[in-house]
C-alpha cells in the first residue's frame, strides 16, 4: 500500500514522505506562515506519486489556513505543471490546484519493487 504522511513537523515547516510497503519512494519538504507555503525540496522518481506528495501537503497546508503555494523552477515537474505551476507561474492557488482534474495515474509509474 501506498502511504503519504507528514514527518519532521516543526513550527512552520513540514515534510511529506510517501512509503510503500516500508520502502521511501519521494519526499517533499516545505515551509508555510500566514496565508502562503512554498517547496524547499522536492525529490521522487515517480510522476503519480510527486502528484500525490505535492496534493498532500498543499491539502495539510490548506488545513492550516494557507491558500496559495510556491515552487522555484529548478522543481518544476510534470505533475508540478498538471497542478497549475508553469515557467512563467510559479505560484498556484491551493483550492484550484486540488480541484484539478488532470492526474494521470497508471501512466510511466516508477515506483520501486
Amino acid at each position: 500500500m501506498l502511504v503519504f504522511r507528514p514527518v519532521d513537523e516543526k513550527e512552520n515547516t513540514a515534510a511529506y514522505e510517501a512509503v510503500l510497503d516500508g520502502v521511501n519512494c519521494g519526499r517533499v519538504e516545505f515551509e508555510y506562515s500566514g496565508y502562503r507555503m512554498k517547496y524547499t525540496a522536492v525529490s521522487c522518481a515517480d510522476d503519480i506519486v510527486t502528484e500525490g506528495l505535492l496534493r498532500s501537503s498543499m491539502n495539510y497546508c490548506a488545513n492550516r489556513g494557507v491558500y496559495a503555494c510556491e515552487i522555484s523552477a529548478d522543481m518544476l515537474s510534470p505533475a508540478a505543471k498538471r497542478l497549475g505551476f508553469g515557467e512563467s507561474e510559479l505560484i498556484v492557488d491551493i483550492p484550484d490546484a486540488l480541484t484539478s482534474t488532470s492526474c494521470s495515474c497508471g501512466e510511466n509509474r516508477i515506483i520501486p519493487e
